[in-house]
């Protein structure tokens, strides 16, 4: 179903370069490119409103490598994920014409 690549300065489809959910910097928007995991995490987190095209903002981080309170602009809702999800999730930056 999602096509595997590697991350780290790839490009999807000619597209704004991607990067990891937890590699997001702390307040601007980005967009939802790929969930890379297994079925459980896909109903997971589309039953907490993620899905692919949503738009995201990382709201804050806690310290030590703790989780990501992370909030979906296009769902309206704000939920902490872990390090380990947040690494699955392949996200894009927005520009501000979007």
């Amino acid at each position: 179903m999602f096509h595997k690549s590697n991350v780290k300065g790839s490009k999807l489809s000619n597209q704004a370069p991607t990067c990891l959910l937890s590699e997001m910097p702390q307040g601007e928007a980005f967009r939802i490119v790929e969930i890379r995991g297994g079925p459980g995490l896909q109903r997971r987190l589309l039953a907490l409103g993620f899905h692919r095209g949503d738009l995201l903002v990382l709201d804050g981080e806690a310290p030590i490598r703790g989780p990501l309170l992370v909030r979906n602009l296009t769902t309206d809702t704000r939920v902490a994920l872990g390090r380990g999800i947040a690494n699955k999730i392949i996200v894009e930056p927005v520009r501000n014409n979007e």
